[in-house]
């Protein structure tokens, strides 16, 4: 049983955690973990720890076999401070394993504790009922553990969402001791050495950078298989944070070590963790380094009992102007995809497509689509999403909604930019514009549905309908009408007329009869 407590604990000085939604590599699906945004009081979280997002195995020991790649890399600094003796990462199940009288602090990792960053705002938001995300509510059950009020361990948050602690001023109704934003690899020694010493915490802690040549291996497994290839992005995107990082790619040789420890631990996957897997040793003005890219990817793929290879992330404009580049890697990606469409098996990758508005990328994105121009915008998407799909890449794309002084011909110019796509094939995440603490618009204005437009609501209807028309073509509106018509008369109470057409046409009904319905309050 996971929540024995026949035995004492083992007194560990150190013991790093994360909540249990962030302890589970959703059965190697990383596209999945964005349901952690969703709100948490739909199906009950005992059923989903099971069949959702399933907890990462223990050792022998009682330590995680798995774990957040940044855990594992902030546990690596720590153990070549501390010891690894003094030093153990474990699951919320096993805290009373650890976690005793001589324990002298816990370090938790977050993504997003509140549940306020892009996709918790937007799909619970949209949603409308079942309570907060559940990040957030996975987070709170931690953090109110019964043995961290038992023994009174100093408690350190960080990772990328600790930002939310802050902003929301949850820090002290929490009892978190420090929160930590940045990159910790140097800072957080330092201030886990102050917790050993008994000295005083500082509330709050923005990091140093870490000179990335000591940034150390992990000494352990971690989720999904991750492997850090890349840090930062240098694009200077304004309401992204990994642009704030420097911009640095790992050796080849670590690289490869990281992989094969995941590997021989067990993991099926490898994740290339990176913000742009085309920069990897790119050349100067942001143009790819096609022999490092596809050396890299080779490299990844002899390595023995991995089943599937994920990259995190990829820029269009590196696509466009490397074609050739993506020609020789797709075999690989595709060959080790961990997805199949029709039957067939395909690869995939998270891009950023953001908006269709040459207007907002000059002001917020300029250097997305370097080496080239921002009015060249629309074209570098669709040729490099029609580039990707043609070597069997069907991405995920995020799109935003609402950023700072969009106008009603923004919105239009997005729609335009859809509308271009209509035969792609690629997943799309419609979001919320959210104002991250570690990025150039964090004290901008947020977007919330209450403010979105006509334009906003069939922009929504667009996306979801295209996500069901390609992954999942058999869901007719006949099959959802009953949820349309519940969805209705929530939608229309609370945001008005407007949400009919958008719903309809989200349902699948005729283009010709969403246009022409008599129940609509205009005409489109």
């Amino acid at each position: 049983m996971k929540n024995s407590n026949d035995h004492q604990p083992k007194d560990v000085p150190i013991v790093l955690t994360a909540s249990h939604i962030e302890m589970s590599d959703f059965k190697l699906n990383p596209f999945i973990a964005f349901t952690g945004g969703f709100p948490s009081k739909i199906i009950p979280t005992d059923i989903l720890r099971k069949y959702w997002y399933p907890i990462t195995e223990d050792n022998d020991d009682g330590s995680a076999k798995f774990a957040p790649y940044g855990l594992r890399k902030i546990e690596s600094v720590l153990m070549d401070e501390f010891g690894e003796e003094n030093v153990v990462t474990c699951t919320q199940y096993n805290l009373h394993k650890f976690v005793g009288p001589n324990t002298k602090v816990v370090g938790i990792s977050t993504m997003d504790p509140l549940g306020i960053g892009f996709v918790s705002r937007t799909y619970t938001s949209i949603l409308g009922f079942g309570g907060e995300p559940l990040a957030a509510a996975e987070f709170k059950e931690l953090i109110n553990h019964p043995v961290l009020k038992k023994y009174k361990p100093k408690i350190i948050v960080g990772g990328a969402g600790a930002w939310q602690i802050i902003r929301g001023n949850m820090q002290d109704k929490y009892d978190i001791d420090t929160v930590i934003t940045g990159e910790g690899e140097h800072t957080a020694p330092i201030i886990f050495r102050k917790a050993l010493n008994n000295e005083k915490l500082p509330k709050t802690v923005e990091t140093e950078k870490p000179e990335p040549e000591k940034i150390p291996l992990i000494k352990k497994p971690a989720l999904f298989g991750v492997v850090e290839i890349t840090r930062g992005c240098g694009r200077g995107c304004k309401f992204c944070s990994p642009t704030m990082r420097t911009k640095y790619s790992f050796p080849l040789e670590k690289i490869k070590k990281e992989a094969e420890l995941n590997a021989k631990a067990g993991s099926k996957m490898i994740t290339l963790q990176t913000d742009d897997m085309f920069l990897y040793k790119h050349k100067e003005k942001f143009v790819p380094n096609r022999e490092a890219v596809v050396k890299l990817l080779r490299t990844v793929d002899k390595i023995p009992d991995v089943n599937y290879i994920q990259p995190a992330h990829a820029a269009l404009a590196p696509v466009v102007y490397d074609q050739k580049m993506i020609e020789e890697i797709a075999p690989i990606l595709v060959n080790k995809g961990r997805w199949k469409l029709n039957g067939k098996k395909v690869a995939s990758v998270e891009i950023g497509i953001e908006t269709g508005s040459i207007r907002l990328m000059k002001k917020y994105m300029k250097g997305k689509m370097l080496p080239y121009k921002p009015e060249q915008w629309q074209e570098i998407v669709t040729n490099g999403i029609g580039i990707l799909n043609d070597n069997g890449i069907y991405p995920l794309a995020t799109l935003l909604m609402g950023l700072p002084d969009e106008k009603t011909e923004d919105s239009l110019a997005t729609m335009e930019l859809i509308d271009k796509l209509k035969n792609a094939k690629m997943f799309y995440v419609p979001l919320l514009f959210t104002s991250e603490e570690e990025c150039l618009l964090n004290k901008a204005k947020q977007a919330d549905l209450s403010n979105l437009s006509d334009l906003h609501w069939d922009f929504i209807a667009t996306c979801w309908r295209r996500n069901i028309d390609i992954w999942s073509p058999k869901v007719k509106w006949k099959t959802m009408s009953g949820s349309l018509i519940t969805y209705y008369l929530y939608y229309r109470w609370r945001y008005g007329k407007k949400v009919l057409y958008p719903m309809m046409k989200f349902s699948g009904f005729p283009e010709s009869f969403c246009q022409t319905s008599p129940f609509l309050d205009r005409r489109r």
